[in-house]
């Protein structure tokens, strides 16, 4: 291997230095690998053994309770742990994911000529034109065709053959799909699940009539895009703006009650230090106050004053002063 990497490394390297590649075949990782000279070949062989070192990782992480470097998404899909959202943002994944998946279902249970007609509407807004649903009467298995306008003038014909499939389309459904178009029409292969390598190797074949793939999931994506079958809300999320409002938030309230920190006030010319350990325990001169008030209260001789913003402390961070209110957990 080049560079002498491991193929976690490598693996590691592709991934994290394309963000938007948020998942990834082992088959195509393999590919990028031996085109980036990583690897010497991207035979089959070679990519099973990527394929087993990021399982590898994920089952030793798993095991041991730590944070694996890789996920996997089945069927020899992985990506980086680092680039998976979280907090509010994986529920809001988590949820689209599970209403892609009744939608996916849902597509498998319609009525054939209601899935034809709902991928002529997917062609429509694909800006496709003078779309035809033709379902049995079409010519050798063509059930949608239409006109794909590229800049206004250029028109491209393109037969669609749909399949609600469980199974993975094969090379002989690409072979007569192709063997069904007239010269110089383009084929689009639509289907609820996917397609086998051989299916994309002959859909892909350079020297012969192109044929584009579009399998279940980029099908629900699409109609998620379109709002087709689905109904979006929308989620508002706020966060503080600092640069705007020049605030300068601490990252976190967090305070060790063990050690404390160091806090201050300065009254009548003179710099008064103490100890803050939480909202009920302040240290002022070796004696233990209940409130930052009771002991901003002392070194005023009785009079009362607001603690929280009478004492001071220096962010370690920034290296800036702010009132202590800014330690009170909410």
């Amino acid at each position: 291997m080049a560079e002498n990497l491991t193929y976690l490394e490598i693996a590691h390297k592709i991934l994290s230095e394309e963000p938007k590649l948020k998942q990834i075949h082992y088959r195509d990782l393999a590919k990028k690998a031996f085109d980036l000279g990583f690897i010497e070949s991207d035979d089959l062989i070679i990519a099973g053994n990527i394929s087993s070192a990021m399982n590898s990782d994920v089952r030793k992480a798993k095991s041991q309770g730590t944070e694996p470097t890789f996920i996997s998404y089945g069927k020899g899909w992985f990506g980086l742990a680092a680039n998976e959202p979280r907090g509010i943002f994986a529920d809001i994944r988590n949820k689209n994911q599970e209403v892609k998946k009744h939608l996916l279902e849902a597509l498998h249970a319609m009525h054939p000529t209601k899935f034809e007609e709902l991928i002529g509407e997917v062609l429509r807004n694909l800006n496709f034109e003078n779309v035809e649903v033709r379902g049995k009467t079409g010519d050798g298995g063509i059930d949608v065709v239409g006109e794909l306008v590229v800049a206004g003038v250029i028109k491209s014909s393109v037969s669609v053959q749909v399949k609600r499939w469980r199974n993975n389309i094969q090379r002989k459904e690409i072979s007569e799909l192709r063997g069904s178009l007239r010269p110089h029409q383009t084929g689009l292969f639509i289907t609820t699940s996917d397609f086998s390598r051989p299916a994309i190797e002959e859909a892909t074949d350079p020297y012969k009539n192109p044929i584009s793939l579009m399998n279940g999931i980029e099908l629900v994506d699409l109609l998620c895009e379109f709002g087709i079958g689905v109904v979006s809300e929308r989620v508002t999320i706020y966060d503080i703006d600092n640069d705007e409002l020049a605030f300068d938030f601490p990252e976190s309230n967090e305070i060790d009650e063990e050690q404390g920190i160091e806090i201050f006030a300065n009254y009548k010319n003179h710099q008064h230090f103490a100890i803050y350990f939480s909202p009920t325990k302040i240290v002022y001169e070796n004696e233990v106050y209940k409130s930052p008030s009771a002991a901003g209260t002392k070194v005023q001789n009785g009079m009362p004053v607001n603690g929280w913003k009478f004492w001071k402390y220096t962010d370690e961070k920034s290296g800036k002063v702010h009132p202590i209110e800014r330690l009170r957990k909410k």
